[in-house]
């Protein structure tokens, strides 16, 4: 899925289209949610102090112990001497309160909570460093190479860092894996005990489209977002860090957000497991095998172009079993006005083993004579 950024890159080479603007922020960038491919970015791979953007993955670890089924959003937990003395954002927990998992996300993603957090982190894994090694080893495994975390909350420490590529793509995550818990970021304020605690994200006000994510600000890290929006069936997500302003990073985050809609479509050309191309197997147990792709197939097109968009099938003959399934069987090569967009790899959706002694003896005298 590599290959999509090269064509890309040779096809608006010519476009009329400059990038974004006016950007003032250090670093951001603008993705698509369904292809995960890169509109535009600036200095995307700075690590840089991502403040509570941090709490995006506290919220993606956490999520997924709901799901596995060790936490329960219901649950009670008691919270910590210790959260109660954090730096940072809070909502003012008291030692041996009692507060349920719902609560404690929502003070989380919509104030920062860092007393939240910490009751949350300690309560699944008996202390923030345990919590803080899976938090990275998620990381790794969704590719986020720039990416060390040092603590829950995003409180600047040494050696904390993230960087704007690594956040899209971990909010691209949060939407494709936990779709059922959208709300927990697109929430605009939660009522504690008395007081209103409202989200920093103004854009959840400001564009009726904007579904999450999050914001963060610290001293050294200054203003962060991470912003993600639908329009139809396009979704895009946009970070900046380093803003030096709340006024600024929002209205960052909205040119980005308006670029990535404004000049671009994904499209869903393939579905998970369709096949793309039969073709003829030889001394196989069936007579063909279906190509195609594992997962849903998306491409990135100028605005209105996917009409023009143009597909070549190409396979290396014969093809031979046995065939193993994911096994590469040949290559998309797609093109747009006939520029390149990029070539992509078909594989068998299916296992196809040898076919016995009469079949292969027939498969061969079939090849002999070209048929």
């Amino acid at each position: 899925m590599k290959w999509i950024g090269f064509g890309l890159a040779l096809l608006f080479s010519a476009s009329a289209w400059a990038i974004p603007s006016g950007i003032a922020a250090r670093a951001w960038v603008v993705i698509d949610q369904a292809s995960g491919q890169e509109l535009a970015s600036h200095q995307a791979d700075l690590p840089l102090a991502p403040a509570s953007l941090t709490q995006l993955m506290t919220a993606y670890v956490l999520l997924g112990d709901i799901r596995k089924n060790k936490l329960s959003l219901g649950e009670t937990l008691t919270v910590p001497e210790a959260a109660t003395q954090v730096d940072g954002a809070r909502i003012f927990l008291k030692a041996g309160d009692q507060v349920s998992v719902d609560t404690l996300l929502q003070a989380m993603l919509v104030q920062s909570a860092g007393d939240a957090t910490l009751t949350l982190v300690t309560a699944t894994d008996g202390s923030e460093a345990a919590f803080v090694e899976r938090m990275n080893r998620e990381a790794r495994r969704l590719g986020m190479t720039r990416t060390r975390f040092r603590n829950a909350s995003g409180l600047t420490g040494p050696g904390h860092e993230s960087s704007a590529r690594d956040l899209a793509l971990l909010g691209r995550a949060l939407a494709r894996d936990f779709p059922e818990r959208q709300a927990f970021f697109m929430q605009k304020e939660l009522d504690f005990r008395g007081v209103t605690y409202y989200n920093g994200n103004r854009l959840l006000w400001r564009d009726s489209t904007v579904n999450g994510l999050k914001v963060g600000r610290t001293t050294q890290a200054g203003y962060c977002m991470a912003a993600s929006a639908q329009r139809g069936d396009q979704q895009r997500i946009a970070v900046v860090l380093g803003g030096r302003s709340d006024a600024q990073r929002t209205q960052d985050a909205l040119r980005l957000l308006n670029y990535g809609f404004e000049n671009f479509d994904s499209v869903l050309l393939y579905r998970a497991q369709q096949p793309v191309k039969v073709a003829n197997l030889y001394r196989g147990a069936r007579a063909a095998v279906s190509m195609g792709f594992l997962q849903d197939f998306h491409l990135l097109v100028p605005k209105g172009a996917a009409a023009r968009v143009k597909a070549e099938i190409i396979t290396r003959q014969p093809l031979l079993a046995p065939v193993r399934r994911e096994q590469r069987m040949g290559t998309l090569r797609l093109t747009l006005d006939g520029k390149p967009l990029g070539d992509y790899p078909l594989v068998a959706l299916h296992d196809v083993a040898v076919a016995g002694i009469f079949g292969r003896g027939w498969d061969t005298i079939r090849l002999f004579f070209g048929q």
